[in-house]
């Protein structure tokens, strides 16, 4: 498992990068079957309540995130590209961003790219150090999923 956060020259974007012990097909599998991405999808401590899940360019993806604490956050999301190698969506409610994730395969191995860049610069800022360790939890229970 190899991790990176690297800097960026774009303001409004925070990049997060992990090595798995898996193929690019079962990564695609984990984030398009909703079972499994129901999983793992947030940080450590979330669950989820997918409402609608169209995994296809244009589709929906609409959830609770169900937090730790028992607070809930909607979420709501369009996917704009679907391929073994990358998915893109809009996350369409507040913080306004969009996810690319990116799925490079060496062997056995995958690696994930996992890009979002947020609406604005001030946005961004306010989020940041939020999402850098989320992403790494997101990473962790990916990972368990993975190995199942």
């Amino acid at each position: 498992m190899e991790n990176e956060t690297p800097n960026n020259a774009n303001d409004r974007t925070v990049t997060s990068i992990r090595v798995f012990d898996t193929t690019a097909e079962k990564m695609f599998d984990a984030w398009t079957d909703p079972d499994k991405l129901a999983k793992w999808w947030g940080p450590k401590g979330f669950s989820n309540t997918f409402h609608e899940f169209n995994p296809v360019p244009g589709g929906n993806w609409k959830f609770t995130m169900h937090g730790p604490t028992g607070a809930d956050y909607p979420n709501e999301s369009v996917f704009v590209e679907v391929g073994l190698n990358r998915i893109i969506l809009n996350h369409v409610n507040a913080p306004i961003f969009t996810l690319t994730a990116t799925f490079e395969p060496a062997g056995n191995q995958t690696k994930l790219i996992f890009e979002q860049e947020f609406e604005t610069a001030d946005l961004f800022e306010k989020v940041k150090h939020i999402c850098i360790p989320a992403n790494e939890e997101n990473f962790d229970r990916l990972e368990a999923v993975l190995e199942r």
